[in-house]
């Protein structure tokens, strides 16, 4: 194994991810980040409601960022899930009206870094795709001129065919980032997502992280199997209890190699985090998946890391 990094400093994070899916008052996360001793927390919009209309609604925005003056802690976001650059022609004003949304309270909140899903299109003949990926390439132009006159970077998201519709690997998605070429456009890496999109396509992971890496300026952690199984599985549980599709398990349940995954690509001198989106059901596992993230992360730089925990510690 590898460390291309030399001594960077790679800080770690989690999402703020409730099991309502309402983040309401972030005040009791924030005092637990900062008391877990993490360096990061993202703030998943989609749970949060500062958006109406595609707007921004002042009075929940400005009692929302009031909870995160003084912190020390940085904070990235994560744009509303439903937006799709991918999307049919007729939509695409309104996805972009929301990512305008999105970004400006992206800015208000501190957040410099925005993570946006790549998009998804419904499957076709290879020029109906071709479309949809132009379309997406036009809206991420513009949007990258709108973020970055708020010092916001957009950080698109490797995504998986998780309900049958096309999307982009990461050698996919690293073309169309550079077909758009604009410095506020970047790529954040999720892993599980990228291990079940491969699998899809039995194409070689590693292969398509190298080839993604040097555009990556955030990255994803949660730990899954890298498969979907082609079985009628009723319940999360059971989709956990069988290794099934896209987990977010804590770091060391699933099957995914870490330290060769974060360590042999390339990673871009840009202060990257290691963000965790660990289920909220799972929540439990935190402590240790933050000092698992310390390790991970002194690896990455260089520096002499302990040893993991045994196998089957995390359980406890």
């Amino acid at each position: 194994m590898s460390v291309r990094s030399g001594h960077r400093n790679y800080r770690v994070g989690y999402t703020l991810w409730p099991a309502s899916f309402e983040l309401s008052d972030p005040t009791p996360w924030l005092d637990e980040a900062e008391m877990l001793g993490v360096d990061s927390v993202e703030v998943p919009l989609f749970c949060t409601r500062l958006i109406a209309g595609a707007r921004p609604i002042e009075r929940a925005l400005s009692r929302f960022a009031r909870t995160f003056a003084g912190r020390r802690l940085a904070v990235s976001s994560h744009a509303m899930l439903s937006i799709n650059l991918m999307d049919a022609a007729g939509r695409l004003d309104r996805h972009e009206a929301v990512a305008r949304a999105n970004i400006e309270v992206s800015a208000r909140l501190g957040a410099r870094r925005m993570v946006l899903h790549c998009g998804m299109a419904e499957s076709g003949d290879e020029q109906t795709l071709e479309a949809a990926y132009a379309r997406q390439r036009d809206s991420l132009a513009r949007l990258g001129d709108f973020a970055a006159a708020r010092d916001v970077e957009i950080c698109v998201e490797t995504v998986w065919s998780f309900d049958g519709r096309e999307t982009a690997l990461p050698s996919r998605l690293a073309r169309e980032l550079a077909a758009v070429d604009h410095p506020a456009v970047r790529a954040t890496i999720d892993f599980a997502h990228a291990a079940l999109q491969c699998q899809r396509h039995s194409v070689e992971l590693m292969d398509e992280i190298h080839a993604l890496a040097p555009l990556v300026h955030h990255i994803h952690l949660n730990d899954c199997f890298g498969v979907e199984h082609d079985l009628d599985l009723a319940l999360p549980t059971e989709q956990m209890a069988y290794g099934s599709g896209d987990l977010h398990l804590p770091l060391g349940w699933g099957s995914l190699d870490w330290a060769r995954l974060l360590t042999e690509p390339e990673w871009p001198d840009v202060g990257i985090v290691l963000n965790q989106e660990l289920h909220p059901t799972l929540w439990h596992a935190l402590p240790d998946d933050v000092t698992e993230m310390r390790r991970l992360s002194a690896m990455m730089s260089g520096r002499n890391a302990p040893e993991p925990a045994a196998p089957g510690a995390v359980w406890h």
